[in-house]
């Protein structure tokens, strides 16, 4: 594809991709609400608080707003020793934040529940998501777009488990990046997310590259940099060419030099 250049600023993409995979047993189909650009799932926290979650499955971990860490706290489901210290967390612009993380004993939505579940505490107001510390642990699970339902199976300890009907069908993609030296690699259409990461990892053949952003099946994820390659902006679309001008956008939002876009791919259909 040709380059994609921009000067200027842009906004801060969302990466809401809409992961799809196959063969779930026990299965369970869930109703979402689709609002502003996303998919809304109702969930329950720790048996105790309710949380309408964005499903986000660029998310690493699942996200909870201060004020629901607080209330999850005064009803003595969340105390200090569910706490692990902090972690970085990296964002479709490339920014960078740095969160308190804690491990929530369970998230429920609909019948299926999910125990030890990572999660950062964000700031209040934030919106709450659900992301793959929650999905993973699922060996298979489905988004119908059309219907626009969650169907989730069984979840497993590991969520590592993937039927040869997933492996086949589902297509995931990431993108890895080196920011010292500016170099990167990406991967699409593999068969689970930790192929896919390994890929990106393998194909950005630095030091120190790290994974940035995941794309889902169905799902086209892009990548823009400066000249030199240390600032970068990401973004996950259903089209090629909107997820290289919302990473086009979140580069510049960031810099002042040219950005350019220099990978843009797609997950086939699950």
């Amino acid at each position: 594809m040709q380059p994609l250049s921009l000067r200027g600023g842009g906004w801060l993409a969302l990466l809401v991709g809409l992961t799809l995979s196959f063969g779930a047993a026990a299965a369970e189909t869930v109703a979402l609400d689709w609002r502003g650009g996303s998919y809304r799932v109702p969930a329950v926290i720790n048996g105790a608080t309710s949380v309408n979650f964005i499903l986000d499955t660029g998310a690493t971990d699942v996200s909870l707003p201060e004020e629901v860490a607080q209330e999850l706290m005064r009803a003595g489901t969340l105390s200090s020793a569910d706490f692990r210290g902090t972690k970085v967390y990296v964002l479709a612009d490339g920014s960078r934040v740095r969160s308190k993380s804690v491990v929530l004993r369970e998230v429920r939505v609909g019948g299926q529940a999910v125990q030890n579940v990572s999660a950062s505490i964000a700031p209040a107001r934030s919106p709450p998501l659900l992301g793959q510390s929650f999905l993973a642990k699922f060996p298979a699970w489905t988004l119908d777009n059309q219907k626009h339902v969650l169907v989730l199976g069984t979840p497993t300890e590991t969520g590592s488990a993937t039927s040869d009907r997933t492996k086949t069908q589902a297509g995931y993609g990431a993108f890895a990046l080196d920011e010292s030296v500016g170099k990167f690699g990406l991967s699409t259409n593999e068969a689970t997310p930790r192929d896919a990461e390994e890929a990106a990892i393998k194909g950005c053949s630095a030091a120190d590259c790290k994974i940035v952003f995941r794309v889902g099946p169905r799902q086209c994820g892009a990548i823009a940099l400066t000249e030199d390659g240390k600032i970068w902006g990401g973004a996950t679309r259903p089209a090629r060419a909107d997820a290289a001008l919302a990473a086009l956008q979140n580069c510049q939002k960031r810099t002042t030099a040219q950005c350019t876009v220099h990978g843009a791919e797609c997950n086939r259909p699950g």
